[in-house]
């Protein structure tokens, strides 16, 4: 597994490329490492123009959902993701018993897959395939990335933080909790963070 140096922002070889190729069933995927900042900059665009994918697995079963919240941060002098899921999805289910997960970025159109993958829930049946999107391997997680995405984030557990109803002003829970489903803040350190083509 690669190391997260290469996101350290003071890093002067960050922005150097690293192709590898590996078959992801169908033709062969072209990799390049990605800068902490890219990737930060990236996330935070997507995040206000639909989203991004988080993808989930238990070892059995997987899954991906849409989120619109968190992003890439710094945390204990570490390249981390957070990303906040609602107790009521079937990715928290998935997360608690495994909390590796992978992000991965649209870099061109998909607002009809995200705002699919935003709405119907794995329990239900197949999500991958209703949404129209294809999971393939990730490179450092047992956790699938989104092949029609073009920047990944792989993260493996580093710790959750559970919401507490009773801290937030009433009108943010009037807004965005009103029946209490609250989000755990799921902190996974990046193992790997890389553009696709």
């Amino acid at each position: 597994r690669q190391h997260t140096r290469f996101l350290r922002q003071d890093n002067p070889r960050r922005l150097k490329c690293r192709l590898r190729r590996t078959e992801h069933g169908k033709g062969v995927v072209c990799m390049r490492q990605v800068s902490f900042d890219e990737a930060a900059a990236l996330v935070a665009r997507q995040n206000a123009n639909g989203g991004v994918f988080l993808c989930t697995s238990d070892g059995a079963r997987t899954n991906v959902m849409t989120i619109g919240w968190g992003g890439v941060n710094r945390f204990f002098n570490t390249a981390v993701f957070l990303a906040p899921v609602r107790a009521s999805r079937f990715s928290d289910t998935l997360l608690k018993v495994r909390g590796a997960y992978t992000v991965s970025v649209p870099t061109s159109p998909l607002k009809q897959e995200l705002a699919k993958a935003g709405t119907l829930s794995g329990r239900d049946g197949d999500k991958w395939t209703a949404c129209g999107l294809t999971p393939v391997p990730a490179i450092a997680v047992d956790v699938p990335i989104v092949r029609e995405c073009g920047l990944h984030i792989e993260c493996e557990p580093m710790g959750t933080v559970r919401q507490a109803a009773e801290l937030l002003p009433k009108e943010v829970l009037d807004r965005w909790y009103p029946t209490l489903d609250m989000h755990t803040f799921y902190l996974g350190k990046i193992v790997q963070c890389y553009a696709t083509d």
